[in-house]
């Protein structure tokens, strides 16, 4: 059962957010006056978010101008459940969404805010016998679930009217206006943006919150071989393309050799078969482990669907040319054969799935850049990751936020904007840090799939004598030494997540942004 939400069109609505208002309530109009025309390529969680803090945080005056640009008819989710860790509530309270977003999400048992609970647990469960968990990662508050729909709702119903949200608008390009020999001031000018409609629109500022498939991403770094590498002579072949270029070929998406089979459990279904499911009451994320495979379940929309998302690695198939769509409908057949011999929570949970979706999970990952003078990319359009943190959407939402606070200061106007040195603090403080996670999440993912080297790597059961328990019922000490020590690997991989504080990465873009304007207190004025 899919949910029909995600086919549903949003559109923004005029009412804004109280806490908005408060701080736009003293904006005079100075309509004479050029607006800085921010233009962002997205819908999504991302380019949603970015308009939020531009919106939340420009105060006093009406100089700027916000146009979001969805490619599909209506706003849509990726994917329908999505994680909120520590770091990404912190950015909602600096929002003022917090309690809209609390009130839609699914929590685990109510602790104070600094209480450790189970966020994340580690099942083992490859075997017919009845699975057991091996790995609790405790975190402050645990974790909370939500629907994707939820959150794009809370972001569309906070929008104030001055952003507008145009849609079949999908972004094929953009050009320069204002052309200029120097160099630095051409990067600034002001672009035009064509649309697949045959449309144009104007912009001083592009930030790609594009997707996996970001268009803005593959134009930004066209350009920029072109420019730079081609005239460099960094290529041994003039002629060669950019997705063949050493640098600039990490801007296409790679597959990660795992598939994803997706669906919504109706949780009084599942529970009928089995009222004592470890899904029902656990109050976190739940992995079902075993070798090459998980199964990533928790609870969203109040508690009413089970989010199922099982993972499986295919043989050399990292890094391989990915041959046919990579969202389609799947044989529910197919699923079935992938988990045969696994306990049977996972098989009951089986049983409830009748037409999932196989997702062919790509990434982008290292790339050497995510900013071009007045163009910057967000979200998954800069660091599409692997699911084993849950971290993909919190990630977009922090870039967004920074980005947003940077762009929103006073010192930058239509007359003065000094986009790329502001965009490249933005590029300093996030594309090493989403480097980093993005490397974590492969990582965990492999042990979590008893493919990490130096761990746990028991075969998946092919028969149905399993683990062979011994005469006591117990599983061998071996096994359960070796998961202990994964767990506890697991759990150090998991601890970025409220041992790195999201508001220091603020502070230290603020003071770069701070230095910036101490050189320059003007700003430099921008090209044309």
């Amino acid at each position: 059962m899919q949910d029909k939400r995600d086919k549903e069109s949003v559109k923004a609505r005029a009412t804004s957010h109280p806490l908005m208002a408060q701080t736009r309530s003293d904006i005079t109009n100075t309509a004479s006056a050029p607006k800085l025309k921010i233009a962002i390529s997205g819908g999504g969680i991302a380019g949603l978010t970015l308009a939020a803090t531009l919106c939340r945080y420009v105060l006093d005056r009406d100089e700027l101008e916000i146009n979001i640009y969805e490619a599909d008819p209506e706003v849509r989710t990726a994917g329908a459940g999505i994680t909120i860790w520590p770091r990404t509530w912190t950015v909602m309270r600096h929002l003022g969404l917090y309690d809209a977003m609390s009130k839609l999400a699914v929590k685990g048992e109510k602790v104070d805010q600094d209480e450790r609970k189970p966020a994340f647990v580690a099942r083992k469960a490859d075997q017919p016998e009845e699975g057991f968990n091996y790995c609790y990662v405790l975190a402050p508050s645990g974790s909370t679930t939500m629907h994707r729909r939820d959150m794009i709702d809370v972001f569309l119903s906070n929008l104030p009217p001055s952003c507008k949200l145009h849609t079949s608008k999908r972004l094929t390009g953009y050009s320069r206006l204002d052309a200029t020999t120097d160099r630095e001031r051409e990067l600034d000018a002001p672009l035009q943006l064509s649309f697949a409609d045959g449309s144009t629109a104007r912009a001083d500022i592009l930030i790609g919150a594009d997707g996996i498939h970001s268009a803005t991403r593959y134009a930004m770094y066209a350009d920029a071989h072109a420019a730079e590498c081609l005239r460099a002579g960094v290529p041994s072949n003039e002629t060669e393309r950019w997705q063949d270029c050493e640098r600039c070929k990490a801007a296409q998406p790679v597959w990660s050799g795992v598939h994803s089979y997706r669906f919504l459990i109706p949780t009084e279904e599942l529970y009928t078969l089995n009222s004592n499911h470890t899904t029902r009451g656990i109050g976190s994320v739940l992995c079902y482990s075993g070798k090459d495979k998980q199964v990533i379940t928790y609870q969203i929309s109040g508690g009413k669907y089970l989010n199922f998302v099982a993972l499986c690695r295919e043989p050399d198939g990292d890094g391989a040319r990915y041959e046919g769509k990579w969202v389609t409908e799947a044989p529910r057949e197919e699923l079935l054969s992938r988990f045969t011999y696994w306990e049977p929570e996972v098989q009951q949970m089986l049983q409830c799935v009748q037409q999932p979706t196989r997702w062919a999970i790509h990434v982008v990952e290292n790339l050497p850049f995510a900013v071009r003078g007045n163009i910057a990319l967000v979200g998954d359009a800069l660091h599409a990751m692997t699911p084993n943190f849950g971290a993909g959407g919190g990630q977009a939402i922090e870039d967004a936020y920074i980005l947003g606070r940077l762009l929103a200061d006073p010192r930058v106007t239509r007359a003065h904007v000094p986009a790329p040195s502001i965009l490249r603090i933005y590029e300093r403080v996030r594309l090493p840090f989403t480097t980093d996670i993005a490397r974590r999440a492969r990582e965990v993912g492999l042990m979590y799939e008893f493919n990490a080297p130096g761990y746990f790597s028991g075969a998946a059961a092919t028969t149905q004598t399993g683990l062979n328990p011994d005469r006591a019922g117990k599983v061998p000490g071996n096994v359960r030494e070796e998961l202990e020590e994964l767990g506890r690997a697991i759990h150090e991989m998991w601890e970025w997540q409220w041992t790195l504080e999201f508001d220091e990465q603020w502070e230290a873009a603020a003071k770069e942004l701070e230095e910036v304007f101490r050189q320059d207190p003007a700003g430099p004025a921008r090209a044309g």
